[in-house]
């Protein structure tokens, strides 16, 4: 009999054949540790070949600027110069500071006072309109913009003030740049003057261009829409794109924001964007259609007695010359802008000159009745 006491190796043997044996232990760090350390580098790797660029050509990430300072955490000369009282006591310690004048720098308080009243009307009347000056492909071109635009100002607004001409003109040469109009001045005058009672400007379809002007309003609606076409903006009206007289609230009246009152006439702008200086970039191209309007004074009075178009008139087409002025001199159109492309526009010679039977069209400078009110405080 074998004592196990004696032989404690012969024991462990004689177990070994019913038990599993002990998990042997390894000298070194295990499998799970190897693999961490392997991930780990592959990852900072890979993070220094982003940072670095290597991964594309162009490279992305933050990129590291080395830039030496010499600005020590307390330079008396440094602290001088920021606590200096002016720019010209800085200048004495560091000739050096660049000039402020270089990057527009402006001292506020060397500029007048703001007037009060001027930051009311601005607040009230909103942003101005951008200068932009109209200037016409060919000499017809700007003589058929200026005739158009001083229409458009005397037969609106010949009893107004030179600031009333002046809201009418920006409203005409508003809309030109708005997108939801024609862009050029005539097809912005004469707009929808083919039909009587359909147009956007009143006198275009109403008969009363047949009232002869009177020379001297003309020349001040002829003075006032020559600035306007080279750049001249009047801020009273802001980006107004509508106006009525003050003797009637049109329906469409609320849906604009009103934005002045300038003589007998009532300024409105869109609402949201279109009524915003961003809306207002449509390109004048520069080339004029033929001055309206496009349907005869005398077809609009026929039209307007409900006898429908009379007689041996021109086409609807196309535009008739204007009204002479008193003394028998002409109003300011080229006879090349009553052409078209195939026919002239005017009457021939031999026509006879038509007949109005409102004498209250003949009636040179004159209001018609409907506004004669125009400017009284409504009741």
């Amino acid at each position: 009999m074998i004592d196990a006491r004696m032989k404690p190796e012969l024991h462990l043997t004689a177990r070994s054949a019913w038990l599993d044996p002990a998990a042997a232990r390894p000298a070194g760090p295990g499998r799970n540790f190897w693999a961490a350390l392997v991930a780990a580098v592959i990852v900072a790797s890979l993070a220094l070949a982003l940072s670095s660029g290597a991964a594309r050509p162009h490279g992305f990430g933050p990129h590291r600027i080395t830039v030496p300072l010499d600005f020590k955490p307390y330079d008396p000369t440094r602290w001088a110069v920021m606590n200096a009282g002016s720019y010209a006591d800085a200048l004495k310690i560091d000739p050096t500071l660049p000039d402020p004048g270089s990057i527009g720098y402006a001292d506020a308080a060397a500029q007048p006072p703001v007037d009060p009243a001027t930051l009311r009307d601005e607040a009230f009347v909103g942003p101005p309109a951008k200068s932009y000056a109209f200037k016409g492909l060919t000499a017809l071109d700007r003589e058929r913009a200026h005739y158009c635009l001083t229409a458009a100002v005397y037969y609106e607004a010949a009893s107004e003030s030179d600031d009333g001409m002046r809201g009418v003109a920006q409203v005409v040469l508003n809309r030109a740049r708005h997108p939801s109009f024609p862009n050029t001045i005539c097809g912005v005058v004469f707009q929808g003057s083919q039909r009587p009672g359909v147009c956007q400007f009143t006198f275009a379809c109403d008969g009363a261009m047949a009232r002869a002007p009177d020379k001297a309003i003309w020349l001040r609606a002829s003075r006032i829409a020559s600035a306007a076409l080279g750049g001249s903006v009047y801020p009273g009206v802001g980006l107004a794109t509508h106006y009525h007289t003050t003797a009637i609230w049109p329906r469409w009246g609320k849906s604009l924001v009103m934005t002045n009152i300038v003589g007998a006439h009532i300024f409105h702008r869109w609402r949201g964007r279109w009524g915003m200086p961003d809306a207002f970039r449509a390109p004048y191209l520069g080339h004029e259609p033929v001055p309206g309007p496009y349907l005869p004074v005398a077809g609009q009075l026929a039209a307007l007695r409900g006898n429908g178009m009379a007689a041996g008139l021109p086409p609807i087409d196309g535009a008739i010359q204007p009204a002479p002025l008193p003394g028998g001199a002409a109003a300011p159109m080229p006879q090349a802008m009553a052409q078209t492309g195939t026919a002239a526009a005017t009457p021939t010679p031999s026509a006879p000159p038509p007949a109005y039977t409102d004498p209250r069209l003949n009636q040179s400078g004159q209001i018609r009745e409907e506004f004669r009110k125009s400017g009284e405080w409504i009741r």
